[in-house]
C-alpha cells in the first residue's frame, strides 16, 4: 500500500510538474510520509476472502454496466451502488445479516469506475474489482480508520489489471482530465470543504456506517448538480466526483481526528481541493484515484498535526 500511494503521488503530481512546483510536491510527500508513519498502521495479514473479491468483482460490474450501458453518470452509478451496500449492512445489522458487505462493495465499486478509453473490454474491470477486493480481504487490519483506504486498494486493484492489458496489449489509449474553469474550482473547494463534515456526521454521529455515509448524501449531491437547469449548468459530473472524492475524508475515525475533529476535517478537505485541482497523471482513468488522493490529504494532515505544536 505504501508503494503503490508513493507511485500514485509521483505520477499524479511531481513527474511533469514546473520545477517550482517540484519543492512543494517533495515538501508536502514528506509531511504525507510523516503521517502516513504515525497513522498508517499495518496489522498481521488477513486471510483471502472468496464473498469479498467476488462482491468486489460484481460491484465493479455494476458501476460498468449502469455507467457504460445504461448511460448513468458514473459518480451516480457508484455512489448507487455504494449505498446498496451500505444499506443492505444497515438493515442487517440488528441480526447479523449481511455483516461485512458494504466495504468490498464500495471498493469494487470505485474500480468500476475505471474509464472505457482505459480498461475498454469489461472482463478487465471484473478483474481490477476481483483484485481489490483480493487486497481488501488481504490489508483487512491495515489502515484501519484512515479516509481513503478503500479507493487506494481499489486503484492498486485497477492498477494491476492495466499492467495485465497492457502485457496483453489489451489497454486504451488513456482518459483526459476535465480542465475546470475559476468558477468551478470555487465550487469545488466549497464541495471538499463541506463533503467531509457531513460524511463524518452521517457515518457516526448519526450511526450510518461508512460507506453509507460516504455513499447516500453523495448519491443526493451527483443527483441535485445533474438536475440543475442549463442556465446554472456546471460541470456536473467532475464537481460531483469532487464531493465523492473529498467525502472519502470523512470516513476518517473519529479517533484519528479527536479531539478537534471539525478543524482537521476541513483542513482536509482543502487539501483534497488542492490535490484534486493539481491532478495531472499519466495513468489518468484508473479507478480508485478518488481515494488515493483522500488517503494523501489524511496524512498530510495528520503529518502536520504531529510536526506542529499543540496549540494551547
Amino acid at each position: 500500500m505504501a508503494g503503490v500511494l508513493l507511485l500514485f503521488y509521483l505520477d499524479g503530481f511531481v513527474l511533469g510538474a514546473p520545477a517550482a512546483l517540484v519543492l512543494v510536491w517533495a515538501l508536502l510527500g514528506l509531511v504525507v510520509l510523516v503521517g502516513f508513519l504515525r497513522h498508517a498502521g499495518h496489522g498481521p495479514a488477513g486471510r483471502i476472502q472468496g464473498a469479498a473479491v467476488a462482491l468486489a468483482a460484481l460491484a465493479a460490474l455494476g458501476v460498468l454496466a449502469l455507467s457504460r450501458e445504461a448511460s448513468i453518470s458514473v459518480v451516480v452509478a457508484t455512489a448507487l451502488v455504494g449505498a446498496v451496500g451500505g444499506g443492505l449492512e444497515a438493515a442487517g445489522r440488528s441480526t447479523q445479516r449481511w455483516q461485512g458487505v458494504a466495504a468490498p462493495v464500495y471498493c469494487g465499486a470505485f474500480a468500476g469506475m475505471t474509464s472505457e478509453l482505459v480498461l475498454g473490454h469489461p472482463a478487465w474491470v471484473l478483474l481490477a474489482g476481483g483484485l481489490a477486493g483480493l487486497v481488501l480481504s488481504v490489508l483487512s487490519e491495515s489502515w484501519n480508520g484512515i479516509g481513503g483506504k478503500l479507493g487506494t486498494t481499489a486503484f492498486l486493484g485497477g492498477l494491476g489489471a492495466v499492467g495485465l492489458a497492457m502485457a496483453a496489449g489489451a489497454m486504451g489509449s488513456g482518459a483526459t482530465l476535465h480542465a475546470f474553469t475559476a468558477s468551478e474550482r470555487g465550487w469545488m473547494v466549497i464541495l471538499s470543504l463541506l463533503a467531509p463534515l457531513v460524511t463524518h456526521a452521517f457515518s457516526y454521529r448519526w450511526g450510518l456506517g461508512v460507506v453509507l455515509g460516504s455513499a447516500l448524501p453523495s448519491l443526493l449531491v451527483a443527483l441535485l448538480l445533474g438536475s440543475l437547469p442549463p442556465a446554472l449548468k456546471l460541470a456536473s459530473v467532475p464537481l460531483s466526483a469532487a464531493w465523492l472524492g473529498a467525502s472519502f475524508v470523512g470516513m476518517t475515525a473519529p479517533e484519528r481526528i479527536a479531539p478537534r475533529p471539525v478543524p482537521l476535517l476541513l483542513a482536509m478537505g482543502l487539501v483534497f481541493a488542492l490535490l484534486d485541482a493539481a491532478f495531472e497523471p499519466r495513468l489518468a482513468g484508473i479507478g480508485g484515484d478518488l481515494g488515493a488522493t483522500a488517503a494523501v490529504s489524511v496524512f498530510a494532515v495528520l503529518g502536520a498535526r504531529a510536526l506542529l505544536p499543540e496549540p494551547r
